[in-house]
């Protein structure tokens, strides 16, 4: 706490640091009214708590219209698949396949609630009390995770709960790819889509639309599913894990390195909201 008076700066230019200092002690010198104390509050970061939970939730909140969709969707492919493959080996090919794509669809929340406090201002609020960057991208991953664990939770129990229960082929062959690449994949691909649409939002100027980071980031993240998909078909039996176990990797491994570069080149200003 300190002292302020109304007159502790003279009406002539200051000429340097020095004669400015004089002149506020011969102020307060002179100054016959009593001094005013103003408190400045101390805001450490250890006044934050966790805002893991809470970024969770709002993200379930924020994104339900893309969750709900990821599940109803990959459910009811997944329910169609069971019955319309029940003595082939369709589903046993296909399902490891197709879920990372609903994965990456259905877990755009942690993206979206990333832009909308990032548009909104909160990051900036956050930021001023002591909050880290590195915080704001890891509340970020942690809610797209979450929304990844629920959809390939729910995908994996039904199809496999379903196909058990219609006597559909359920060969070796599909625990290994659900291990090897469904799994891994659906992450990555969840990952890397938050990872690029936060880097992008939080460098550019907020806006909303088709040509906004989240407008286009969920293509990011679906088009090399994609592109599995068509390389595991066009290939050999025997190379299949080595492509899709190896996109899978290749993923995670750029997410990693987006990561890094961002925790070690992102300004705190660029979570700033522009006026």
């Amino acid at each position: 706490m300190f002292p302020v008076t109304a007159n502790i700066v003279p009406d002539q230019a200051v000429g340097s640091t020095s004669d400015f200092r004089a002149d506020v002690g011969e102020s307060l010198k002179s100054s016959h009214a009593p001094p005013t104390f103003v408190s400045i509050p101390v805001t450490p970061e250890s006044r934050v708590g966790s805002l893991a939970g809470t970024t969770v939730r709002r993200a379930f909140t924020v994104g339900r219209v893309y969750l709900i969709l990821g599940t109803a969707l990959v459910l009811l492919f997944t329910l169609v698949l069971v019955f319309a493959a029940r003595h082939s080996t369709a589903f046993s090919t296909t399902f490891p396949l197709e879920l990372p794509l609903f994965a990456a669809l259905g877990s755009t929340g942690g993206l979206m609630t990333f832009t909308s406090d990032r548009t909104k201002g909160v990051f900036e609020y956050l930021i001023a009390y002591g909050v880290p960057p590195r915080k704001l991208f890891a509340g970020g991953l942690l809610s797209t995770a979450a929304l990844t664990t629920t959809i390939l939770g729910l995908a994996l129990a039904v199809g496999l709960g379903a196909a058990y229960a219609t006597g559909t082929l359920l060969p070796m062959s599909l625990e290994k790819s659900l291990l090897v690449y469904t799994i891994p994949m659906g992450y990555a691909t969840s990952f890397f889509t938050a990872t690029a649409g936060m880097i992008w939002a939080s460098i550019s100027t907020p806006r909303t639309g088709i040509n906004s980071p989240l407008g286009i980031a969920p293509m990011l993240g679906v088009a090399p599913t994609v592109l599995v998909l068509i390389l595991a078909e066009a290939s050999p039996a025997a190379d299949f894990y080595y492509i899709t176990g190896g996109a899978a990797l290749t993923i995670l491994a750029v997410v990693v390195v987006l990561l890094a570069l961002s925790a070690r080149l992102m300004g705190r200003e660029r979570f700033l909201s522009p006026m």
